[in-house]
């Protein structure tokens, strides 16, 4: 076998070191690899080796290294600007610690804190940190977009309609918050277009609980209870158009007549011209009375007349 391939790695820190790496034990950081081996093989080692040393110099972002608060906070926004939503969320974890109840960093430090944890996908914690500003400062002009955000991470953590919808109602209750607590602020078409998304996603599982007893259990009564649920709280929502037509057919089928023709009315009146509301109810009333000429009416009765007992003769 030929003799040995000797590399010597380049410190890649010249500020710190000259002449190759060394190891923990004091040698020098060399490869002998056999001349056989893959150049490939070589040149990977390398790259991880020198990938190691870059990192072993930079020592990464540090915030103890900054003098000041200000000086933080400035440089924990670069990295957040830069998206690295890991070392900024550093930055802003260790000011929430070092700045003082009454210190005007501490409100955008709490915003930035909670829209790092956004960025990586840990929603409570964002919801946490955007609490943290609605709650400790309720009259700054970052409270309504926190407020927003805790709507919007509690939100995120209700991924299917299907699952436990805690906290898609904690969400809706925070965004109603929103709108009640800060009627002009810009944020609230954002939280109109949330709530209605949750209300649609309401509507929808208790629709699908509904047909579940229909279908799985046999059970109707508890299915009308979910139906009728959905279209008085949620009757602007696509599931309620499918939940009285679920109602009537349910009704149709253990003969509540009365019940079934209420449906039938309330369907006319809020889908007219709807393919499944006429196939399962026909034509509305209204309809029929135009299309069926009026009758003439008869005459006026006259009122009728009192005669007087008459007298005796």
């Amino acid at each position: 076998m030929t003799d040995g391939v000797t590399r010597d790695i380049a410190c890649s820190c010249p500020s710190r070191c000259r002449g190759p790496v060394r190891s923990t034990s004091g040698t020098s950081l060399r490869m002998n690899l056999p001349a056989s081996r893959s150049n490939r093989l070589d040149w990977r080692v390398l790259i991880l080796l020198s990938m190691a040393a870059i990192a072993a110099c930079s020592g990464g972002f540090r915030p103890q290294n900054f003098a000041t608060p200000e000086a933080l906070f400035r440089a924990s926004l670069i990295e957040y600007e830069r998206k690295n939503w890991e070392n900024a969320q550093i930055g802003f974890e260790r000011l929430t610690n070092d700045l003082s109840a009454r210190d005007p960093l501490l409100a955008p430090t709490f915003y930035y804190l909670a829209m790092s944890h956004e960025r990586r996908g840990e929603f409570l914690l964002a919801a946490q940190a955007f609490q943290r500003v609605t709650d400790g400062f309720p009259d700054d002009t970052l409270a309504p977009t926190a407020m927003l955000g805790v709507g919007r991470s509690y939100q995120r953590l209700w991924p299917r309609p299907t699952l436990d919808p805690e906290n898609g109602q904690k969400a809706a209750s925070l965004l109603r918050a929103l709108l009640s607590s800060y009627p002009d602020a810009k944020e609230t078409a954002d939280a109109k277009a949330r709530i209605a998304q949750l209300e649609e996603w309401f509507a929808q599982k208790d629709y699908l609980t509904g047909v579940h007893y229909v279908r799985v259990r046999g059970a109707i009564d508890p299915a009308i209870i979910y139906f009728k649920d959905v279209v008085t709280t949620y009757p602007n929502t696509k599931a309620a158009r499918l939940s009285w037509l679920r109602l009537h057919s349910l009704y149709t089928k253990i003969r509540w007549k009365d019940d079934a023709a209420e449906t039938c009315a309330a369907m006319w009146k809020a889908y007219p011209g709807d393919a499944d509301v006429k196939a399962e109810c026909g034509v509305a009333d209204t309809v029929k009375a135009v299309a069926t000429p009026a009758k003439t009416p008869p005459d006026p009765v006259a009122s009728p007349v009192a005669y007087a007992r008459p007298g005796p003769r």
